[in-house]
């Protein structure tokens, strides 16, 4: 499985055919039951700004996806059966929103009303448009405010077949989006009379949801939690991190994105790099903000490193669950002047206070911060996140559907660059969604460029070193 732009994906010509609700699927979802309980809170925010966004007559591009290809002949309808079967595992698949007033109100579709069948459509005349041609029904079909929020197509052919999903934001997330190939071949198999894997019972997004906003009740004035973050942002005179560099935007302004990643460490330069993390006192993910920390001090003198930093929050039954499983919490650090060693330690001592952070909703934080007069809404805006996902451990690895996936999102408009680092067999790849400006890109070719060298110096010093002992 790799995180790529959709342009990458690259499938052959074929039989267009995409999956949608029956008439009477269709007519269920339309009046389907409130389900009680507010959406959670990233769910809050995407609706917030869904409706923003139709209010100004723009594309709302708030859709991720996956895509895969499979071998062998597909039969169309196991696969509408499949994605059934899949569809009705996931209760958070099977909402929707009525945006029509104050507050959203959740609709959700019973499960024995979940029914697919396969549509022919007419391609694109020139196969060198198909990337327009998907994009065009994930902008369609993905919104929050309807049912389905998804939608799934195949590339038909003789040998094989090539799968494309996409699902709006307020229902997914990027760890969802990468198991959804194995979960669908896996549906398909199973439909299709084929050896099928036996997947765990997965915990309801709608339960998620509850929980969370009843965790974030927990939690008060004087919880060390939200006393840390405001210790954090006071040092920071109540702003939220920006990349490191100028990126010639006004506040609030944003541009078309341009897609940009580069490839950090590969092949045995991974194991050398986690190696001299550990014997550093660190971990590989400690590395990788110490890296990002010393790249920065070095291109603007920032002798503290502040980032926000995005984790996973699946656990239990919750671990193969589709929906918005993630919370956001500071990295914040002295950084010492040009000592990888010394970073890492700094960065590891930080991140385990990133993971308590995290057992708090940031959102309380947020709240908190601006009730106190902190900080504004204008200058939180747009953070500067850094995620870091090790796909190597996600489920269905050695499979076609997950090998040969990629997990892609939709190009929209952004005013930072936040950084996407992933880690595959053989692969530590960095990627960011940047505005598509000049002054942008020549700030991410700078920050690239140095991160780059960061990277290559930590490993070759330890490649040095064990030649000075030999």
């Amino acid at each position: 499985m790799r995180i790529e732009r959709l342009e990458e994906w690259a499938p052959a010509p074929g039989r267009i055919v995409v999956f949608r609700p029956t008439a009477a699927a269709r007519a269920a979802s339309a009046a389907a039951p409130v389900s009680p309980g507010e959406p959670s809170f990233l769910q809050s925010d995407h609706l917030n700004a869904y409706r923003g966004t139709v209010a100004a007559g723009g594309v709302h591009r708030g859709w991720t996806g996956s895509a895969t290809h499979l071998s062998g002949p597909l039969d169309v309808d196991a696969m509408a059966r499949a994605l059934a079967r899949f569809v009705v595992r996931h209760e958070g698949l099977r909402t929707w929103f009525d945006l029509g007033g104050a507050a959203p109100v959740r609709h959700l579709v019973d499960a024995d009303d979940v029914a697919f069948e396969a549509v022919d459509l007419d391609g694109p005349d020139e196969w060198s448009g198909w990337e327009e041609f998907f994009v065009g029904l994930a902008d369609q079909d993905c919104r929050p405010d309807s049912w389905p929020p998804f939608v799934l197509a195949a590339i038909v052919r003789d040998d094989g077949a090539s799968l494309f999903w996409a699902c709006d934001h307020a229902f997914t997330d990027g760890a969802s989006q990468l198991m959804v190939p194995v979960e669908l071949a896996t549906a398909y198999a199973a439909e299709a009379g084929l050896p099928s894997l036996d997947l765990p019972e997965v915990g309801s997004f709608v339960r998620y949801a509850a929980e969370e906003r009843a965790l974030a009740a927990s939690f008060g004035p004087d919880s060390p939690e939200l006393q840390e973050w405001i210790q954090i942002m006071a040092r920071h005179e109540g702003r939220l991190p920006r990349f490191p560099l100028d990126l010639g935007l006004a506040p609030g302004e944003t541009a078309p994105v341009a897609l940009r990643d580069f490839d950090a460490l590969v092949g045995e330069e991974l194991e050398v790099f986690e190696r001299r993390c550990k014997e550093a006192g660190g971990r590989f993910t400690s590395g990788l903000f110490a890296a990002l920390a010393l790249a920065e001090r070095r291109l603007t003198g920032a002798e503290r490193y502040f980032g926000v930093t995005v984790l996973g929050t699946r656990s239990g039954d919750y671990a193969m669950s589709h929906g918005w499983f993630c919370n956001f919490a500071p990295v914040e650090f002295a950084v010492p002047d040009g000592d990888f060693d010394a970073a890492v330690r700094a960065a590891d001592e930080a991140y385990a206070v990133t993971r308590r952070l995290a057992g708090m909703p940031v959102h309380v934080a947020i709240g908190a911060l601006l009730m106190s007069g902190m900080t504004t809404l204008e200058q939180l805006g747009s953070p500067q996140l850094v995620s870091y996902l090790d796909l190597r451990k996600f489920p269905g690895t050695g499979l076609e559907a997950h090998d040969r996936g990629i997990h892609f999102t939709g190009v929209g408009r952004t005013g930072n660059a936040s950084m996407w680092i992933n880690r595959e067999e053989g692969r530590l790849q960095v990627g960011a969604q940047t505005p598509d400006t000049p002054k942008a890109q020549g700030a991410v070719d700078t920050f690239f460029g140095l991160l780059a060298e960061t990277f290559r110096s930590a490993v070759s010093e330890v490649a040095a070193d064990a030649g000075h002992h030999r």
